[in-house]
């Protein structure tokens, strides 16, 4: 498998994460997962944290030759 193709998927992981931490920090969801409270803050965190991976993902899959 090449690379391209790899961040290609994991491009496709990094979606599902902004559109479900989105969610989360949108609807001021707060909930406790293996010790870490997850509030409106850590959820925008989070957020901005993974649309910078997913851009970088996207520049290294499809823009970059």
């Amino acid at each position: 498998m090449k690379g391209k193709e790899i961040a290609k998927f994991f491009a496709g992981f990094a979606v599902s994460q902004v559109l479900t931490h989105g969610a989360l920090a949108a609807a001021g969801i707060h909930f406790s997962l293996f010790g870490i409270i997850y509030d409106q803050r850590l959820n925008t965190i989070a957020v901005v944290v993974w649309v910078i991976i997913l851009l970088l993902l996207i520049y290294y899959a499809w823009a970059r030759r």
